[in-house]
């Protein structure tokens, strides 16, 4: 909260006074100035961060920086406990990413061996191909679940709701195969591996083939 604002006794336990507004005044245009720059493509939000993070302590757009962010985390936490539907849908856009997620541990299951995490060259390989795959599965999953649902609605004679398909995403695994399929050819060498077992299959044949 700024300072000199009242709080609530309830409240005092769990609310820090600590917003100074009045630092937030005095570097308003630089913050203006990074804004439109981000947002016009001057620079990228990384490039800003770097340049007005960490390494910018002690600026005064840096202290400015910090005390609009308390002050921005502190009107969202008051929407996020005090709006219900506010709360559901954010509890519902996290869901939507950790099913992402879920989707790239499983394309990518091991770990990324320690010699490629010491290069930027190899991380910035494997992210994008990540990307990569976890968007055709998640393409394939869209593809059939618009042809289930058009299938659907044809039978019903009506459109599915728009709260109801807000509900499904393209995030499940259980009509893929992300290890393939693998063909052993046993019967081929089967006398080596299980020559008991291989005489015993052969006798009946041959007396199929004479009969």
């Amino acid at each position: 909260m700024p300072r000199d604002h009242d709080v609530l006794v309830e409240l005092a336990a769990v609310t820090d006074a600590d917003v100074r507004l009045d630092l937030i005044e005095r570097a308003w245009d630089e913050l203006v100035r990074i804004a439109a720059s981000v947002q016009s493509g001057q620079c990228t939000a990384v490039q800003a961060l770097t340049r007005f993070g960490a390494a910018a302590k002690g600026q005064p757009v840096y202290a400015a920086g910090v005390h609009l962010g308390r002050l921005f985390r502190t009107i969202f936490l008051i929407d996020y406990f005090t709006i219900s539907a506010f709360r559901h849908e954010m509890q519902h856009a996290l869901n939507r990413g950790e099913a992402v997620h879920t989707v790239q541990r499983a394309i990518h299951y091991g770990k990324i061996p320690v010699e490629l995490t010491r290069h930027d060259a190899s991380l910035a390989a494997v992210s994008p191909a990540l990307t990569l795959l976890s968007n055709a599965v998640m393409a394939w999953n869209t593809l059939h679940m618009q042809r289930a649902l058009d299938a659907i609605e044809a039978i019903g004679g009506e459109a599915m709701r728009a709260e109801d398909l807000r509900k499904i995403a393209p995030t499940h695994l259980e009509g893929i195969n992300l290890r393939g399929t693998f063909e052993f050819p046993i019967a081929r060498y089967a006398h080596r591996l299980l020559p008991n077992a291989a005489t015993a299959l052969v006798q009946p044949v041959r007396h199929q083939q004479a009969g």
